[in-house]
């Protein structure tokens, strides 16, 4: 068989939320993969270099980036391009393989490396749910991007590395990147919006002296000192709590996650500033994987903490996991068997499980 007539009848996997970043000559961007194998991968892109074109290519994969250099075989204006890889290193190969082998063990769908747009999409239809709580982490992220500060939209804080804030960065890029979501025309828009932000804001934090200057801007504006070499003796405890207090009371949680993230800063060990910031961090849907990580750090710092216990398992419930909220009820219940919260938790529950 030739190798025209191999390329044409390889099989590739199809993968959702996986992105690619290319450069090839004068052009460089971030792309949806729709389908990818050992030979090559299909690009989302509105303006694909030309059939014939190198192409340098960094794929986002699960378990690692895989980097290769590839030839565009097809060039289709407004939609895409299929490649075929020419140069992988030997460890790159084997990422990609491994990738490949655990995709199908799913087993995922595979299409030709010829399969239309439209048998994509099929496959990125989200459930009703899916769309609405999406749709709901977005507003918050946008609500982020107007209100607040680079800092808040990337859910770092002014003592994070860049190693974190980068890593922060392509999390929420591989979620909320324009062209994974191209089927929902109205929040494309937003989605555009919202990427321009996260851009701008992590290739300024990623750069020591524009991240220098941007934390003197945010302290002249009086937002909040966002000095990193500040000491505890110029910025106590005591005031990040007030402050924080005054915007839990107006219900400001974005300014209170702030606030509250330095009085971790200033004491770690306290699990109560960390169960503090975690019922916080958990009103926003973007920032519920953080919120698990300080109830988690504040169970193991005060393990006799009854409200700790008892607003993670809420946090459960609103994720839809009350499977993991029951054990935190059933733990207040043998410190406090009198706890009318967790006595009405395990009641309700209770009532849910079909007989």
């Amino acid at each position: 068989m030739s190798t025209d007539n191999r390329r044409k009848h390889e099989r590739f996997t199809v993968v959702n939320g996986t992105l690619a970043g290319w450069k090839a000559l004068g052009q460089s961007s971030v792309s949806r993969v729709h389908n990818i194998g050992l030979g090559g991968t299909y690009l989302a892109a509105r303006n694909p270099p030309a059939t014939g074109s190198s192409v340098e290519l960094i794929l986002s994969l699960p378990i690692g980036d895989v980097r290769a250099r590839a030839i565009v075989r097809r060039s289709t204006p407004g939609k895409g391009m299929g490649v075929q890889f020419v140069q992988m290193r030997q460890e790159d190969r084997a990422r990609l393989h491994q990738f490949l082998l655990q995709a199908t063990e799913k087993p995922a769908e595979v299409f030709p490396v010829d399969a239309s747009e439209q048998e994509v999409q099929k496959l990125d239809q989200p459930a009703s749910n899916a769309e609405q709580s999406f749709e709901q982490e977005l507003a918050q992220l946008a609500e982020l991007a107007h209100k607040g500060n680079h800092y808040q939209l990337l859910g770092v804080t002014a003592n994070s590395p860049s190693s974190e804030i980068k890593r922060k960065y392509y999390t929420l890029a591989k979620k909320f990147h324009p062209d994974l979501h191209m089927s929902k025309r109205h929040i494309v828009g937003s989605l555009k919006e919202l990427m321009q932000e996260l851009t701008e804001g992590y290739q300024t934090l990623r750069d020591e002296q524009k991240r220098n200057a941007y934390d003197q801007k945010l302290s002249a504006d009086g937002v909040f000192d966002l000095e990193r070499r500040k000491t505890q003796s110029q910025e106590t405890i005591e005031d990040c709590t007030a402050r924080a207090e005054e915007c839990l009371r107006a219900r400001n949680f974005v300014g209170s996650i702030t606030w509250l993230r330095k009085c971790v800063d200033l004491m770690p060990d306290s699990g109560k500033y960390q169960a503090m910031l975690a019922r916080s961090l958990g009103t926003v849907t973007v920032y519920k994987d953080e919120a698990i990580f300080h109830f988690e750090r504040a169970i193991e710092l005060d393990p006799w903490n009854t409200e700790a216990y008892f607003h993670f398992g809420e946090l459960y419930e609103t994720l839809k996991l009350p499977w993991r909220a029951q054990p935190l009820y059933a733990k207040i219940l043998e410190i406090n068997p009198e706890h009318t919260g967790a006595v009405e938790k395990i009641r309700t529950q209770s009532k849910k499980v079909p007989v």
